[in-house]
């Protein structure tokens, strides 16, 4: 299955002009393949250890409106098989600045007020981070060719790899590696790296599809941390128009 998605993208090959895109312009152009209309994102967060055993699991809501004034989202995380909400966080993000986050916890009738979590927290003890569900550092401005600027994703994609580095402190994150679709302009890969510049976390795209619009949008995504001995899948069951 995965193979056979892959094999449904485009070609790499990119022309002479698109070449001569600079760093930043890369990056600016991944923003501008992301729906600017509401979009509501439903799935499963999976965590897991090697391939078979289950530690844990929920579903999600991920309603994103990055059109509006300022850009919002609103991510709820429930029971896998309820309708219960466990955590609710809601992310802007203003002209200029990164993206905010508030962060609400739900137990029965009682709503705690968790305040504004780092983006480099784990999600409810998965791998996943409020990095990678914002996307923040497809925004930031001081970015740069790697040392090795050009080579393939996990998917054999002929990718541009950035190095983008956040605009104020971001504990444990000293920059993103970012692997960017040469063709598509979207995110294949990226790395978190710790002060000392080595990966602590990686994230890759497992599979991809035309999803809304006839628009090419990640299907399932996979982050792990590394040395933790488990991984966590986020697979989109669907995307739609509210």
């Amino acid at each position: 299955m995965q193979a056979q998605e892959a094999l449904e993208l485009p070609e790499t090959a990119v022309d002479s002009e698109a070449e001569k895109r600079t760093a930043e312009q890369i990056l600016r152009d991944c923003t501008r393949v992301i729906p600017t209309d509401p979009v509501v994102l439903k799935g499963t967060m999976t965590v897991k250890k090697g391939r078979a055993t289950t530690l844990a699991e929920n579903a999600y809501t991920l309603m994103m409106e990055w059109g509006a004034n300022p850009p919002t989202a609103e991510c709820l995380l429930m029971e896998v098989k309820g309708t219960n909400i466990i955590e609710r966080a809601l992310l802007s993000r203003p002209q200029g600045k990164s993206a905010q986050i508030k962060l609400y916890a739900y137990q029965g009738k009682e709503i705690k007020d968790m305040g504004s979590p780092a983006f480099t927290a784990r999600i409810r003890g998965t791998d996943m981070t409020w990095l990678d569900l914002t996307l923040d550092f497809l925004w930031w401005k001081d970015v740069r060719f790697d040392d090795v600027p050009r080579g393939k994703s996990w998917l054999g994609r002929d990718c541009h790899i950035l190095i983008a580095t956040p605009p104020e402190s971001i504990p444990g994150c000293s920059a993103v590696r970012i692997w960017v679709d040469a063709k598509l302009c979207c995110v294949m890969q990226s790395e978190q790296l710790d002060p000392q510049g080595n990966p602590v976390r990686k994230m890759w795209v497992q599979r991809v599809k035309k999803m809304l619009d006839d628009r090419w949008m990640i299907r399932e995504m996979e982050v792990e941390t590394l040395n933790s001995g488990h991984r966590t899948s986020l697979f989109v069951d669907s995307a739609e128009k509210p």
